[in-house]
C-alpha cells in the first residue's frame, strides 16, 4: 500500500487527532455515559504519549475508568488498564506496565477476544524493552494469527518487527515491521510512529539510506501532525545528522533551522548545542574540536537513557561521518567505539552490530588492516603512558 506524503501524513494526524480532541467536550456536552466512554477512549488510544511531554491521556483514562464502573462495562475497564500499561511502556516505567497488562487480561471476558490478543501483545512489548527476549519469544509464538481486519494482527507483526531487532536480527525486522505500517489503523498513530522509526532504524543498517530517510520523514510528519515538539526537535536533529553526513546540506540546515525555531519555543538545552553544531558544520567543511566530540556523545548517552535507539545510533554515525570525511581516522574509531560501548551497556545488540559494521568499514575500506592496526595500537599505548 502506498504511503501518503509527508505533507499528507502530517495533516491527516493533525485531523484525525483534532477530532478525537472535539469529540471528547461534545459528548461530555451532550452524550449518555456510554457515549463519552466511547469518546475518552477513542481519544485516550489516539493521542500518542512521550516521556516528559505533557498529555491529557491520563485525565482522559482517569475519566473513563470512573465511567466504565459506572456501566459496568468489563471491556472498557481492560482497554483502559491496557492503554495505561502501554502509557507506563511509552514512559520506560516497565515493571508497573507489565502488571497493568496483567490486570487488562484479567478484566477481559473474552479470553480469545481482539483486547486479550493486544493485552498479550503489548506483554511481549514490555518483555522486550525489559531485554527478556527469551520470555517474549515465547509469548510472541503462543499468540494465534487474528482474522484479517483485526488490528491485534499489526500489533503483532510490529511486537514481531521489535523483537527481530532486539534479537540482532535486523535485516529479519523488514517483512514484519513494513506489513505493521501497512496494515495499522490511521487512529493507531502512536504505533505508526513506532513503526516508521523502526524501519528506519532497520534500513540504516542496511545501509540504505534513502529509505531510512523516507521512513524518518513519515514520523516526523506524523509528529508534527501532533504537536509533540520535543520530539519533532529530535527528529530533525536526527534526519539533519544523516542528511549533512551525506553531503546534502541544504536539506540538513533547513532542518536544524526548524529545530533552533522549536527549541526556542520549547526549551531543550541537550539538543541545542548539537543544533548549532550541525548548522555550523553544514556550513564550514571544517573539523570540529574535541568540546563537539564531547557534545554528540552527550547527546549520544543521553538517547541511550531515554531508550531512544535511533536516536544514538544516528548522533554517533553524524559525528563519526564527520570526522572520517574529515580523515580524522582516530577520532572516528573513538566515536564508534564508545557507541559500542553504550551500546554494550544498554544491552542493544542491534546498535553494536551497526556499529561493529562501521567499525569494520573503517578498517577494511578507508584504511586497511595494517594501518588500522597500526592506529589502535598507537591509541592503546597513548593511553597506557597518561
Amino acid at each position: 500500500m502506498k504511503q501518503p506524503s509527508s505533507p499528507d501524513l502530517e495533516q491527516s494526524t493533525a485531523r484525525l487527532l483534532g477530532d478525537r480532541l472535539l469529540d471528547v467536550p461534545i459528548t461530555r456536552a451532550r452524550g449518555s455515559a456510554r457515549l463519552r466512554l466511547a469518546a475518552l477512549l477513542r481519544a485516550a488510544c489516539a493521542h500518542p504519549v512521550f516521556a516528559g511531554w505533557p498529555t491529557p491521556v491520563d485525565g482522559w483514562l482517569d475519566e473513563a475508568a470512573l465511567l466504565a464502573d459506572e456501566v459496568a462495562d468489563a471491556d472498557a475497564r481492560g482497554r483502559v488498564l491496557l492503554r495505561r500499561a502501554v502509557v507506563r511502556m511509552r514512559r520506560l516505567d516497565l515493571d508497573a506496565a507489565l502488571a497493568l497488562v496483567q490486570q487488562a487480561s484479567d478484566a477481559s471476558d473474552a479470553p480469545a477476544g481482539e483486547l486479550a490478543a493486544c493485552c498479550a501483545i503489548s506483554r511481549v512489548r514490555v518483555l522486550l524493552r525489559q531485554q527478556r527476549l527469551d520470555d517474549a519469544c515465547q509469548a510472541l509464538q503462543a499468540i494465534p494469527l487474528a482474522p484479517p481486519g483485526d488490528a491485534s494482527g499489526a500489533l503483532r507483526q510490529l511486537a514481531l518487527g521489535e523483537y527481530h531487532i532486539e534479537a540482532n536480527e535486523v535485516a529479519a525486522a523488514r517483512a514484519p515491521l513494513t506489513q505493521a505500517l501497512s496494515r495499522l489503523p490511521p487512529e493507531l498513530v502512536e504505533e505508526r510512529i513506532q513503526a516508521s522509526q523502526s524501519l528506519a532504524f532497520v534500513f540504516i543498517s542496511l545501509v540504505d539510506l534513502p529509505r531510512a530517510l523516507r521512513h524518518l520523514q513519515e514520523a516526523r510528519a506524523m509528529l508534527r501532525g501532533a504537536a509533540a515538539w520535543r520530539e519533532v526537535i529530535q527528529m530533525d536533529v536526527t534526519l539533519a545528522s544523516l542528511l549533512a553526513a551525506r553531503g546534502e546540506h541544504a536539506a540538513a540546515q533547513a532542518l536544524f533551522a526548524e529545530a533552533a525555531e522549536l527549541c526556542r519555543a520549547h526549551p531543550q538545552p541537550e539538543l541545542a548545542i548539537l543544533i548549532d553544531l550541525g548548522r555550523a558544520r553544514s556550513s564550514a567543511a571544517q573539523q570540529q574540536g574535541d568540546e563537539a566530540v564531547a557534545a554528540c556523545l552527550r547527546a549520544a548517552r543521553g538517547y541511550a537513557e531515554q531508550g531512544n535507539l535511533l536516536g544514538l545510533v544516528s548522533m554517533v554515525l553524524f559525528m563519526a561521518g564527520i570526522q572520517t570525511a574529515g580523515q580524522a581516522f582516530p577520532e572516528a574509531y573513538r566515536t564508534l567505539a564508545t557507541g559500542l560501548a553504550i551500546a554494550r551497556h544498554r544491552r542493544w545488540p542491534a546498535a553494536e552490530a551497526v556499529f561493529r559494521a562501521h567499525i569494520d568499514r573503517l578498517r577494511d575500506e578507508l584504511l586497511g588492516p595494517q594501518r588500522f592496526d597500526e592506529m589502535v595500537a598507537r591509541m592503546v599505548r597513548a593511553m597506557r603512558e597518561r
